[in-house]
């Protein structure tokens, strides 16, 4: 794994965080988005279109429904970064 693609990747996610739950001040990295963090379609999409801003990627819907965790979450986004070269 790139260290510096999984802090782009982190700090991106933090920053769509404080956005879509600002009431939020340390997130836990392995709670599950909608059970735990209490993050409702809406703003699973709004941290989503936030992130891909930050990142410059397109995030697929696939890997969206794939995954229950911001640790889960950062690793994938990751994985497409490194796969894609960007």
């Amino acid at each position: 794994m790139n260290t510096s693609t999984r802090n782009r990747v982190d700090d991106a996610i933090g920053k769509a965080l404080s956005i879509a739950l600002p009431e939020l001040e340390q997130p836990n990295r392995d709670a599950a988005l909608t059970s735990d963090m209490g993050l409702d379609s809406v703003q699973i999409m709004n941290l989503v279109m936030e992130i891909e801003d930050e990142l410059d990627i397109s995030i697929p819907v696939d890997l969206l429904s794939e995954t229950r965790t911001l640790n889960e979450l950062a690793a994938r986004l990751v994985a497409l970064i490194d796969e894609d070269g960007a």
